[in-house]
């Protein structure tokens, strides 16, 4: 952050999401007509929209920054200087958790007032704003965790991100694939059985959606009474993958340590 280059991906970053903001409300305004789209509708659309840019923005920016936390110190040959400091090895990993993650939530609060602007056009309180902004730390800490296991387990750092995306693509897109095409074949087994609502669906088929991060996000809008179960069983989900990394990153520290 002290060389010019350290606003450069926040500026960017800000950059896209103005873009979007811009790209929504004309839509919505010009496009269509302006009265077609007034009010609370545009201030929903608005936020709705930029909460998924934002999520998917920051799923692409997180693996960079914990995928070569421990990885890097191999390459550069300061990992064993490091095992053999007076640290230890939750507190290397809280450091390591800690630094790949902080640049992410700076953007993250850097986005509020870009996401506030709803408040403008109504339609969003301060529980949407909140509620999503707690999620999207949430599976970002979950993102970062997985990240640092990687780069505990890979000895290059393009190993360690290229597992991390592929980690971060399964989690988002795959799972939304199975999702989709076998509640297309439940639904075309079950015709004339009228509208199922989500929880009608069978739980083997809406199981791989809990692992969804845009799902996760999803379920965040539901005002406070409602967010049991779906809410609080994606939060269950993520912060247990974020426990079993944390726990198979330790022990492939002290495999490291006792090598």
């Amino acid at each position: 952050m002290r060389e010019r280059r350290g606003w450069l991906l926040p500026s960017l970053y800000l950059l896209v999401l103005s873009a979007v903001v811009a790209f929504v409300y004309f839509t919505l305004t010009i496009a269509r007509g302006r009265s077609s789209a007034e009010g609370s509708t545009i201030g929903v659309v608005l936020f709705l929209t930029l909460a998924y840019a934002q999520l998917a923005l920051l799923l692409l920016l997180a693996p960079i920054f914990s995928a070569g936390s421990i990885t890097i110190e191999n390459e550069q040959r300061t990992l064993p200087g490091l095992m053999t400091s007076l640290l230890t090895n939750p507190q290397i990993w809280w450091g390591k958790f800690v630094s790949s993650l902080l640049f992410i939530l700076l953007l993250l609060i850097m986005s509020l007032p870009v996401l506030s602007m709803a408040f403008a056009f109504g339609g969003v309180g301060p529980w949407e704003v909140l509620s999503a902004t707690l999620t999207t730390v949430i599976i970002l800490a979950c993102v970062s965790s997985i990240g640092l296991y990687c780069s505990s387990a890979f000895r290059r750092s393009v190993h360690a991100t290229a597992v991390t995306y592929a980690t971060v693509i399964a989690m988002s897109v795959v799972t939304a694939i199975l999702f989709f095409g076998r509640l297309a074949m439940h639904t075309s087994q079950h015709r004339g059985e009228g509208s199922q609502g989500w929880y009608d669906i069978p739980l083997n088929i809406r199981l791989p959606m809990y692992l969804n991060p845009f799902f996760f996000l999803t379920s965040s809008f539901a005002p406070l009474r409602q967010l049991y179960p779906a809410w609080f069983t994606c939060a269950c989900v993520f912060v247990g993958l974020s426990s079993l990394a944390v726990v198979m990153t330790l022990r492939n520290l002290r495999l490291k340590e006792d090598a």
